[in-house]
């Protein structure tokens, strides 16, 4: 091929080929810089310059009409891709990227969740660098590269060597496909995509007599030189399509620069690739004791022990290491072990504490105010910045005080986002802040975040805007009203009062003509627990509360007919709903409404229709209630649990009431006694057949509760009987029941 082309093969994201762009760029003084990336980006590329971005950043290119087949191109500050862009900028010269474009097939095809752009699948083409490392002797490609490659900054003439290699590790990988055998869709769109680039390299020739610059992948270096004849690479992307795709940068971050990610071109220590690149150039030493000195300081602010004469021991260690294992400065490898040794004395749990944010790192990227982005994410950056709601790469709790007007905007933005399915934030609890004046939020932000803000970006521009018009969507097409509810609940919280007063008309509208209860009964729950914001939030209260005592009302008068008739599953899902409802009524702290519910309940337990597992559970939360005492109530079990109901019926009657009653069978003597005494008489083949019911029932108690309740069964009269009986047969029967008792109960079988 024509030889002003100058192709310089790299490793993503790798600092030492970054550096080694720079020099041959520098040497060679091209006229043209190509760049391996998405040719619809290329009128955005050199935005990179911009004063306001800061890496690590991303290209987002996808479909206009269709944002979920997005795909993600990123770059961190050494990334070799992204100091060619700086480079061309400086230098006035033109820069295009080649790669192939996002086509229709792929946006028509693809279904898998937006992705960054990876390799071939092919084991060799996968990670050639393990097979580099294994001829030189090495097992780790990942370290033998960085050794290599990454941590020092080479001559030009590097490129040469490094496509040599890649020509024979292609070789390699040709003879082992099987002649005549169809080439895998991956390697056929590699295929195409060399294609793509060899047509825009001649094309670039074409229009400069100076030099061109191509920056890609090593892989591809081979490829690209390769002499094919322009009608076999049209060929090659004959049928394809370009798709009509947006492109704009978004934010990054370390976490998914990382190879852990997912991201298949990614790296394993994205923080140790940018401290190597900060100290290019740098007297070796300093390099060593400044990644340890940084060590040090995520130790002390964990609240460990890191002294100054422990990071120069560790700065020693390191240089020592990379002595005597034959490199020419300490890597990563060294640095660790250097660390583990001096500031953790051997224990690497102090080092687990911090190796996230030492080796990864935790930084968000920052996109300049004039980069073209999606509206909805342009709002959102305006209102974290106003907001001083900073988006980080880790896990963070943020508790807010809704009092002040800062925390309730705060509040207001992140119910929004959940709105149009933005998680950016969820409530740390499931309860958190309700009923309160304060919420906990656990915030993290990911760069697929910019991709769902995309998708909903056909609700409107403003993240208000989206959240309204997809809430009163949502709700026009919904007939649920348990659903209703909880989207009129997410609209009064999300300060959407038009979206709120639409879906309550809504859910006023469905309830009339539904004819599930328990689905009336799980509508009252949210609506109950939003009104406690009401001193916090301005809510239609009145409408709110007439609303709830109305559905209230309607639930009461139905519950027991409702409650006949069910199936397992379906009397489970009534459990739930009728403790929300009774939950609800409590909060409420409205009299008629309690006596309204309490007469409900009393209409369940002696109605044989009723499934026996809602009959066992009224019981218990008329007991808790006080409308049954201990008498009546033992009275109920008794009945329930006597010889002449059949196993199935009381083991589910028993589970419906034993259902978070440890606290009552504990302090009530005549509760417990009656359930000792309906275990204790069951023949050994129906209370086997008990066993999972009785587990299960079991389970919803406390550790504490469950140890509780082993040790009152040992101080019964039973078990006491049996282990002061002079008959060895009773208290050997005793000890070998005793692990299953245990097992029944939850707790270890040591315990």
């Amino acid at each position: 091929m024509d030889p002003r082309l100058h192709i310089l093969g790299i490793r993503h994201h790798g600092p030492g080929s970054a550096a080694s762009v720079l020099q041959a760029l520098d040497a060679v003084k091209p006229a043209i810089v190509l760049i391996e990336g998405p040719p619809e980006a290329t009128s955005i590329l050199p935005l990179a310059a911009a004063k306001g971005m800061e890496p690590p950043v991303a290209i987002l290119t996808y479909p206009a009409d269709e944002p979920k087949h997005a795909r993600f191109h990123p770059f961190a500050e050494f990334s070799p891709e992204w100091q060619a862009m700086l480079w061309a900028t400086k230098h006035a010269k033109p820069a295009r990227f080649i790669d192939e474009p996002l086509t229709q097939r792929e946006a028509e095809d693809d279904e898998a969740a937006p992705r960054a752009e990876e390799p071939p699948s092919d084991p060799v083409t996968r990670d050639p660098l393990t097979h580099l490392a294994a001829a030189a002797g090495h097992s780790d490609g990942e370290s033998w590269w960085n050794a290599l490659i990454e941590e020092r900054v080479h001559a030009p003439d590097v490129f040469a060597v490094i496509e040599n290699a890649m020509s024979a590790l292609r070789s390699a990988a040709a003879t082992a496909v099987v002649d005549g055998a169809p080439p895998e869709p991956n390697a056929q769109r590699e295929q195409r995509r060399e294609a793509h680039m060899r047509l825009a390299i001649r094309a670039a020739l074409a229009e400069t007599d100076g030099p061109v610059a191509v920056v890609c992948g090593a892989w591809h270096a081979p490829a690209l030189r390769e002499e094919v004849a322009i009608s076999k690479d049209k060929a090659t992307i004959k049928g394809t399509r370009a798709a009509n795709a947006t492109a704009c940068w978004v934010p990054w971050t370390d976490t998914r620069l990382a190879a852990a990610s997912g991201y298949g071109a990614g790296v394993i220590s994205p923080a140790w690739y940018r401290h190597l690149w900060a100290h290019f150039g740098k007297d070796a030493g300093a390099t060593i004791a400044l990644w340890q000195t940084r060590a040090a300081r995520l130790l002390r602010s964990e609240g460990l022990a890191a002294s100054t004469s422990s990071v120069i021991e560790a700065t020693r260690l390191a240089t020592t290491l990379a002595a005597i294992r034959g490199l020419p400065v300490a890597g990563l490898r060294e640095m660790r072990d250097a660390t583990l040794a001096a500031l953790c004395h051997g224990d690497d749990v102090p080092l687990r504490v911090i190796e996230l944010e030492l080796v990864i790192g935790n930084r968000v990227g920052a996109v300049d105010e004039s980069a073209p982005q999606p509206p909805l994410l342009a709002d959102l950056q305006k209102q974290q910045k106003k907001l001083r709601l900073k988006p980080e790469a880790i896990e963070k709790d943020v508790a807010l005080d809704l009092r002040s007007e800062a925390g309730l905007a705060k509040s207001v933005l992140l119910h929004r986002l959940l709105i149009i399915n933005v998680p950016w934030g969820q409530l740390a609890e499931a309860n958190a802040g309700r009923g309160t004046f304060r919420e906990v939020w656990r915030l993290m932000w990911a760069p697929e975040l910019s991709v769902a803000l995309a998708e909903a970006a056909v609700h409107g521009p403003t993240v208000e805007q989206a959240a309204e018009t997809k809430a009163l969507t949502a709700g026009a097409e919904e007939a649920d009203c348990g659903k209703l509810a909880e989207l009129v609940r997410q609209c009064l919280l999300a300060d959407l009062p038009a979206a709120a007063r639409a879906n309550i008309a809504r859910l006023q509208a469905v309830a009339v003509s539904a004819g599930n209860v328990l689905a009336l009964a799980r509508a009252v729950a949210p609506l109950v627990d939003v009104l406690r914001y009401g001193t916090a939030r301005e809510l239609p209260a009145e409408e709110l509360r007439s609303l709830v005592l109305a559905l209230l009302a309607e639930v009461c008068a139905g519950l027991r007919y409702a409650c006949h008739g069910l199936d397992d599953a379906a009397a489970a899902q009534g459990r739930n709903d009728v403790a929300g409802l009774d939950g609800a009524v409590r909060l409420l702290e409205d009299a008629a409404s309690e006596e309204q519910w309490r007469r409900a309940l009393e209409s369940l337990p002696d109605d044989d229709q009723v499934a026996p597992l809602l009959r066992g559970f009224a019981v218990r939360l008329l007991y808790g209630r006080g409308a049954y005492d201990a008498q009546r109530t033992a009275a109920a079990l008794g009945r329930a649990l006597s010889a002449a109901v059949p196993v199935p019926e009381a083991g589910a009657w028993f589970e419906g009431f034993i259902n978070d009653a440890g606290e009552v069978l504990l302090a009530d003597d005549a509760l417990f006694a009656t359930v000792d005494d309906w275990l204790s008489r069951q023949s050994e083949e129906i209370f086997v057949e008990l066993l999972p019911l009785l587990r299960r029932s079991f389970a919803s108690f406390d550790p504490s509760t469950r140890r509780s309740l082993l040790e009152r069964v040992g101080q019964s009269g039973r078990a006491s009987a049996a282990l002061t009986s002079d008959d060895p047969r009773a208290a050997a029967a005793f000890a070998r029941a005793l692990p299953l008792l245990k097992t029944i109960l939850g707790v270890a079988p040591n315990g």
